[in-house]
C-alpha cells in the first residue's frame, strides 16, 4: 500500500471555513489546524468550522487532543459552530477508540467551499513550543470522557515535569 502524501488545507465556506486533513494527521499538522479553527471560531460569533476527515487515513494522538481542545473551547457553543466531517465508517476508524466521536459533533460530508482550497504550511516551532503544544492537546483529552485518559493525563504529566527543567 503506498502511503498518501499529507497535506493540510482551508477553504472558506459561505459561513466559515473548512480545514481538509489529507493523508496522516500529526503533530506536525496539529499547531497550524488549531491556529485556524481558533483564529475562525474566535473573529466572528457566527463562524462555522469543519474538520473535513474523509480523506485523512490516520490521526495522531496530539492531532486528536487538537480536535478536542477546539471542541473545548468552542463545540458546546449554541447554536453549534464546530464540526468533523467524515461518513460513519471513517470517524469510527479515527475517532472511534477514544470516543470523540461520541464528543463533537459531526457531519458525514463538509459544507461545500466558496473560494479555492489553500494548502496550510506546518509551522516550525521551537521544541519548547511543540512541547507545550503536544501537552495542550493532550490535556484536552485526558479531560475528556475518553477510555485513555488516564494514559492522557500521565503524558500530560511527562511533559509538564520536562517544561519544568527547561528554562
Amino acid at each position: 500500500m503506498v502511503a498518501r502524501p499529507t497535506n493540510l488545507k482551508i477553504a472558506p465556506t459561505s459561513a466559515g471555513c473548512v480545514i481538509r486533513v489529507e493523508g496522516d494527521g500529526t503533530m506536525g499538522q496539529s499547531p497550524a489546524a488549531r491556529e485556524v479553527a481558533i483564529n475562525t471560531l474566535s473573529a466572528d460569533p457566527n463562524a462555522l468550522v469543519v474538520f473535513d476527515l474523509s480523506a485523512c487515513d490516520y490521526l495522531d494522538s496530539t492531532f486528536l487532543g487538537c480536535l478536542m481542545d477546539v471542541f473545548r473551547r468552542f463545540g458546546r457553543t449554541q447554536p453549534q459552530r464546530y464540526f468533523i466531517a467524515a461518513n460513519a465508517e471513517q470517524r469510527k476508524k479515527l475517532l472511534g477508540p477514544t470516543h470523540i466521536d461520541r464528543l463533537i459533533p459531526t457531519l458525514e460530508t463538509a459544507p461545500e467551499p466558496c473560494g479555492p482550497w489553500v494548502t496550510v504550511r506546518t509551522q516550525n516551532l521551537a521544541s519548547r513550543d511543540l512541547t507545550r503544544h503536544v501537552m495542550e492537546c493532550h490535556q484536552a483529552l485526558a479531560d475528556s470522557d475518553c477510555p485513555m485518559r488516564g494514559v492522557f493525563a500521565k503524558i500530560v504529566s511527562h511533559l509538564e515535569s520536562e517544561l519544568a527543567k527547561t528554562p
